[in-house]
C-alpha cells in the first residue's frame, strides 16, 4: 500500500515506521509527513506524540480526532521547506493538506515551525491560511487537487 503522504515509497517503509515506533523521523519534512499521514490513519496518539511538550497543551485531540475521521484526505502537496535537515535545530515546512468533507473540497494550507529535541524532531506550533484562499488560486486548466483525474474547470470549480 503505498505511503498517504505522497512520497511514492510503500506506507510500512515510508511514515508506517515512525507510527510504529520503528524508527524516527530524521528531517523536519519527514515529521510533516508522517504527522499528514497520521492523520489520514487516525493516529491521534502520533500527533500527540511528536507535538513538542512545551505547546502540547494546546493540542485538542478530540477535535483532531473528529477532523481526522471526518475528512477524506486527498493529497499532500509540499510548498517549501527551510532548513530542517538532520544537522538543523529548527525547521519550517508549509504544505497544503487536501481533502474531502461533505461540503466538498476543502485544504489545510500551513507553515509549520519544527525543532528538533534530544530524541527527535517535534512539531511547535503552525500558521494557516483560509482554504477558500487557497482554492481560489487554483488555475483553471490545472487537475484538480481532489484526485479525480480531471481538470480543476470540469471537477470542483464547475
Amino acid at each position: 500500500m503505498a505511503c498517504p503522504c505522497g512520497s511514492q515509497a510503500e506506507y510500512q517503509t515510508c511514515c508506517g515506521r515512525y507510527h510504529d515506533g520503528a524508527a524516527i523521523p530524521e528531517t523536519a519534512e519527514q515529521l510533516m509527513r508522517s504527522r499528514y499521514s497520521a492523520y489520514v490513519k487516525h493516529d491521534i496518539g502520533y500527533l500527540l506524540k511528536t507535538h513538542d511538550p512545551s505547546t502540547r497543551h494546546g493540542f485538542d485531540a478530540l477535535s483532531a480526532g473528529a477532523w481526522a475521521r471526518e475528512a477524506d484526505w486527498r493529497r499532500l502537496d509540499i510548498v517549501s521547506i527551510r532548513k530542517g535537515a538532520a544537522s538543523d535545530a529548527t525547521g519550517m515546512v508549509e504544505f497544503i493538506a487536501w481533502f474531502m468533507t461533505k461540503d466538498g473540497l476543502s485544504c489545510h494550507h500551513e507553515r509549520s515551525d519544527f525543532r528538533k529535541l534530544d530524541d527527535g524532531w517535534v512539531y511547535v506550533a503552525g500558521e494557516g491560511k483560509l482554504a477558500d484562499a487557497v482554492i481560489a488560486s487554483i488555475p483553471r486548466n490545472d487537475l484538480c487537487p481532489c484526485g479525480s483525474g480531471k481538470k480543476f474547470k470540469k471537477c470542483h470549480a464547475a
